[in-house]
């Protein structure tokens, strides 16, 4: 075995068993793995739920022999612990991009009790005393440069509450029986009842005195703001007391992003140093002011560059047209600009590696700057592999982190990916197909191209350009200087009606006709849905139905609509309707006896699964998405199609215990939803105390309104608040728009004419703060407030703005006949369409809830154009779709994985779909209208 191994996919595992094996050899010892962790059992153990607990990090040249000489220590003492199983696992909590309140955690270990912990940090202090790893920020470290360091915490996820957000918070519990938040910080932060059974080498700062001393570094810069922090370490403003000018500081702590060679984020600052010496005079990139060290921490002082990065300038161009495209003349210049920077520094014989529009600075005069230059190279030094998605080249993707640095063609492809962005705003992300046959890379760039240019005619003047340089084979990139020929040669379009200046978004050539999906593309995407759903369940996973994924750094509750299982169940209870139906889409390669019995089998697992985790529920929260009210609705319909009265009846029992009277009055967390699930209930039972029940429900979110306030609601100022003492929104999730919803449902419904007459004075507060978008309407999440300096942007999102919104106001035209209701939500739609190329594919605020939108407003007002603009969603979708197993799934567009849930994963693009095909109702809605099934094209 090698005492250091160097191969990126080594497992430390192998490490373990080693020492293991020559320790406590067939002394019952038991380890397991998941996809981050070994798990390390001794015989007969019991974990207390918290605790002292220990942390050992590493960098990948110590790793193996830290583990091997701790692990060595915990077995002879029989201490449970955990470590990363692999180099790859460990890159992951040394990268710049770990979360910082987790970094560098390679083993963690959990003593029996205090004794056993003050015995072990010393002597796991002197088993791993003069390897490499670096300070774990959350913890103490238990000796200057020492590898151990503790914090009192919980010895498992278990020990986790509901709270009112629907999210599980890990929680300790205090002396006298409370609760206390687990809070992982970027700092130690002891709890206040738990003294450390070893003495702290130094006094600890509190909370209120962190950042209240202002620092000075190097005797000569004094930091007055922080900018970003991050893993590898902050970024700050400072005044250089030399020239009084203000400088950027950016610092590496040791051993972040460290490799086998040593090499860490430190040699990053020290190589853009070098960089922006070689660029100094070339007013391409900052001045170098200082590259210094103190206690082993490095930091670069640079000349700071006034205005915003070429993303931000984009994004500022785009929003401002009421189209969301920028002009050819705005375009031109800042290309020509871009392109000129890559020239340069290929002309020095340097490849840039990580070409973004992040990386780039638009100063007020409009001359571009390159910035974060670290990863600036020589073709064949040695470097660390980065990669951003979407502008990395392809064949950048795959390989060991250490490598020969490329060749400049690498910088084409980016070139290209940010030209592609320039043009249109839309990162031209990609992800990877995982699939024996992935499709050519080039067939999917030019559909990109072709679907994005319909509505962009800048990109498709650039389009020839852009694919040259999107190749697939960086032999056939188009070069720098037939990219500047190029430039120079294409013409620029007068600006009439831009924002000036040749930098806004001017008028341009009408658009072409937008690319739509033939049908069976669509159908195809809503089938291979079905079969990945199918495919993905995990019935054996105690906690997860489906593959659940932290969002936000938050865990979801498994069972409901917005995170959770209950929109996937609906899903497939839908699906199976199709199939026993024989209807479009129900037999025929996907449908037949055979597929309905599989799906009708998975649909029986999860209501038994589900089932069996609502018995062990310990709260009920109401709301519709991240309550049980909507997990009540999809248990019922469940079981409904299954035949299983038992289910249903317990499904109705389940939500007549639904709290009626709660602080939050929205849709998602409060009580709107929880009528609105009610209510559905009620026509599908005739239950008459649902009925009384949903009354109750709309009485407490009248009471929820402030005085003097008809048609605001502001919610709890914290998840588990008792009062609406917090923000006020006005879309369908949180706000306005889905509450006054509910309250108009209910008039429909139990005949409430009053309430009808509330939800009418929230939709007339709707169109006042309304915002012009050309022939569109937005609206902002919050409402306005005098004495704003500037207003809020508006959002088109089914959660917030004018997509949720107009989803209210067309059922309001329905509901009173109102033409300005009408109106409105055809402006909203207008909006709602120019958004599509910019979201991800999920229902909160993607893909799938803007066209389901599109949707009602073709089903409510039989106008087919609606039905088109849902077919250009559907389009959207299908880029973010990869090809695994045979199967075309979407993805998340930050984890780069599918999820699984209605609100943020794979079922709300399902049901989008599904509706589109087959039409019917807007699903988690009580309404009194559907969409027609598409008839033959």
């Amino acid at each position: 075995m090698s005492s250091q191994p160097q191969h990126p996919d080594h497992l430390y595992v192998d490490d373990f068993l080693g020492v293991r094996d020559e320790v406590v050899a067939l002394h019952g010892w038991d380890h397991s793995l998941d996809d981050m962790w070994c798990h390390v059992l001794p015989p007969g153990h019991y974990s207390r739920p918290q605790g002292w607990k220990i942390h050992l990090s590493a960098t990948p040249s110590s790793a193996a022999s830290v583990l091997r000489n701790a692990a060595r220590v915990l077995l002879e003492r029989g201490v449970a612990f955990k470590f990363a199983k692999g180099v790859a696992q460990l890159r992951q909590l040394l990268s710049v991009r770990c979360n910082r309140g987790s970094g560098g955690k390679f083993i963690t270990v959990y003593p029996e009790d205090d004794r056993q912990f003050a015995e072990l940090v010393d002597e796991l202090h002197r088993a791993t005393e003069g390897m490499t790893g670096p300070k774990i920020l959350s913890d103490r470290r238990y000796r200057p440069g020492s590898l151990v360091h503790y914090r009192f915490g919980g010895f498992s996820g278990r020990q986790q509450i509901l709270d009112a957000d629907g999210s599980y918070v890990p929680m300790l519990v205090t002396p006298d029986g409370g609760w206390f938040q687990d809070k992982r910080e970027a700092w130690y932060a002891p709890v206040p009842w738990a003294e450390p059974p070893v003495p702290d080498a130094a006094p600890v700062r509190t909370e209120a005195e962190r950042g209240q001393q202002q620092v000075l570094l190097d005797s000569r810069f004094a930091v007055f703001e922080a900018i970003r922090h991050s893993n590898r370490g902050g970024v700050y403003r400072a005044e250089d007391r030399r020239t009084g000018r203000t400088v950027v500081i950016k610092e590496a702590r040791p051993y972040v992003a460290a490799e086998f060679d040593g090499t860490d984020a430190r040699d990053y600052l020290r190589n853009e140093h070098e960089i922006l010496r070689l660029f100094e005079g070339m007013g391409i990139a900052p001045r170098p002011v200082s590259l210094f060290e103190y206690q082993d921490h490095v930091f670069l002082a640079e000349e700071e560059i006034p205005g915003v990065t070429l993303r931000a300038w984009v994004e500022r161009q785009v929003r401002e047209h009421p189209d969301h495209v920028i002009s050819v003349d705005a375009v031109l210049p800042v290309a020509r600009q871009l392109v000129t920077l890559v020239a340069t520094v290929h002309d020095k014989g340097l490849v840039f590696r990580d070409l973004t529009p992040n990386n780039v600075m638009v100063t007020p005069d409009g001359t571009l700057v390159l910035i974060d230059t670290e990863f600036v190279a020589r073709p064949g030094e040695l470097v660390t592999r980065v990669m951003t998605m979407g502008y990395v080249a392809p064949e950048e993707m795959t390989g060991p982190p250490r490598y020969p640095a490329p060749g400049q063609d690498t910088d084409l492809y980016s070139l290209g990916a940010s030209l592609f962005f320039l043009c249109t705003g839309v990162h031209p992300l990609l992800a990877e197909d995982v699939s024996a046959e992935p499709r050519p890379l080039d067939d999917r760039l030019a559909f990109l191209v072709d679907a994005v240019a319909g509505s962009s005619p800048t990109l498709r003047a650039f389009a020839p350009l852009v694919l040259g340089l999107l190749r697939q084979d960086a032999r056939q990139r188009t070069g720098l200087s037939r990219v500047q020929e190029m430039l120079a040669s294409m013409p620029g379009q007068q600006d009439t009606g831009g924002t000036g200046g040749g930098t806004g978004a001017g008028a341009a050539p009408a658009a072409q006709a937008p690319v739509r999906l033939p049908a069976e593309e669509q159908q195809r995407l809503l089938d291979d849905g079905v079969r990945e759903l199918v495919a993905a369940m995990t019935p054996h996973d105690e906690r997860s139905l489906w593959p659940a994924v932290p969002y936000d750094g938050r865990l979801f509750d498994s069972l409901s609509l917005q995170a959770g299982c209950a929109g996937s169940i609906d899903a497939l209870r839908r699906t199976l309707a199709l199939k026993s139906t024989g209807e479009p889409g129900g037999t025929g390669e996907t449908g037949g006896t055979g597929e309905a019995d599989t799906v009708r089998r998975a649909l029986r697992t999860s209501v038994t699964w589900l089932e069996d985790r609502l018995r062990q529920d310990q709260r009920l929260l109401p709301g519709l998405f991240f309550g049980r009210a909507g997990t009540c609705w999809a248990l019922y319909e469940a079981a409904e199609a299954l035949g299983d009265e038992g289910a249903m009846r317990r499904a109705v029992q389940r939500v007549k215990r639904l709290p009626v009277a709660w602080a939050n009055p929205d849709i998602t967390h409060g009580v709107a939803g929880s009528g609105l699930a009610q209510l559905h209930l009620w026509r599908r039972t005739g239950d008459e105390e649902l009925a009384r029940r949903v009354a109750i429900c709309a009485e407490s979110v009248l009471a929820a309104r402030p005085a003097g306030e008809p048609t605001l609601w502001p919610l709890p100022e914290s998840p588990n608040g008792r009062a609406g003492t917090g923000p006020t929104h006005l879309g369908y999730a949180h706000g306005v728009a889905g509450i006054c919803t509910f309250l108009m449902t209910v008039a429909r419904e139990l005949d409430r004419p009053e309430l009808l007459a509330t939800a009418a004075a929230g939709g007339d507060y709707l169109l006042s703060v309304a915002q012009e978008q050309g022939d569109g309407f937005t609206w902002p999440v919050a409402p306005p407030q005098p004495g704003d300096a500037e207003s809020q942007d508006g959002v088109c999102w089914w959660c917030s703005g004018a997509s949720g919104i107009g989803t209210f106001l067309i059922r309001l035209w329905r509901a009173t006949g109102e033409t300005k209701y009408r109106e409105a939500a055809h402006r909203a739609a207008v909006a709602t369409r120019a958004e599509k190329w910019f979201l991800s594919a999920s229902h909160c605020h993607g893909v799938a809830g803007n066209a389901e939108f599109l949707l009602d407003m073709a089903a409510a007002t039989g106008e087919p154009v609606y039905r088109e603009w849902a077919e250009e969603y559907a389009t959207c979708l299908a880029r973010l779709c990869v090809l695994r197993d045979g199967r075309l799934v979407p993805i998340d567009d930050v984890s780069l994985k599918t999820t699984y849930s209605y609100n943020l994963g794979l079922s709300g693009s399902i049901g989008f779909l599904h509706r589109l095909r087959h039409g019917g109702e807007r699903w988690w809605m009580v309404d009194d209208f559907a969409l027609a099934p598409e008839g033959p094209r």
